[in-house]
């Protein structure tokens, strides 16, 4: 495949990325003063896109409707290192320094997310695959969705049992394997809480 036809995917990833990266950061430095239903709304998806749910749904996308496994790796990259440049260069814009040090750490997180593109399209395209692979990412989206223990389920955010529900539909193929995806996806959630008690 020639590279000009794999050169607009990979623009409309890192366009994504450092778009989302860029208003997610201008989100974060909205404040709610005098009761404005508009900077209320600002402030909320502010607050939607300083957690994780958000991005493992669009990332989960990419990866899941790129045209092959080595194109899902590329853009899933792509588009995190777009958004994590633009939002810590528009950080060091309204703060005056660059934060380094939460740069690299999320920069190294990143670099796993090549792999993890591959494993989302093996779920969405693969039929060995996509009757248990899907439930990794549902999974954790479930442990940010809701809170899980021995004997309880509370849940945490709507928004992330809603993105939860759209990964679903994602992964559809047929009854039986929604099923067993669903299944495995809270084994996994609760695996995921038990070892990640926390949320990002």
């Amino acid at each position: 495949m020639k590279i000009k036809n794999k050169i607009p995917d990979y623009i409309v990833c890192i366009f994504l990325g450092v778009s989302l990266g860029a208003i997610s950061k201008y989100l974060d430095t909205i404040a709610i003063v005098d009761g404005s239903w508009w900077l209320g709304v600002l402030s909320y998806f502010g607050d939607l896109f300083t957690r994780l749910g958000i991005w493992v749904l669009i990332a989960t996308f990419i990866a899941a409707y790129s045209r092959t496994f080595i194109r899902s790796a590329i853009n899933t990259f792509l588009f995190f290192m777009g958004m994590l440049v633009s939002y810590y260069i528009y950080s060091a814009y309204l703060f005056g320094f660059f934060p380094t040090s939460y740069f690299i750490l999320w920069g190294t997180v990143a670099l796993a997310s090549p792999v993890l593109g591959i494993i989302v399209w093996g779920a969405k395209n693969k039929k060995p695959l996509y009757f248990g692979l899907p439930a990794l990412p549902m999974g954790l989206m479930l442990s940010l969705s809701l809170g899980m223990g021995l004997f309880y389920i509370s849940l945490n955010y709507i928004e992330e049992l809603i993105m939860y529900i759209i990964l679903c539909i994602i992964f559809y193929k047929d009854p039986k394997q929604m099923v067993i995806t669903i299944v495995l996806s809270f084994v996994i959630g609760f695996i995921t809480e038990q070892i990640i008690p926390f949320h990002f």
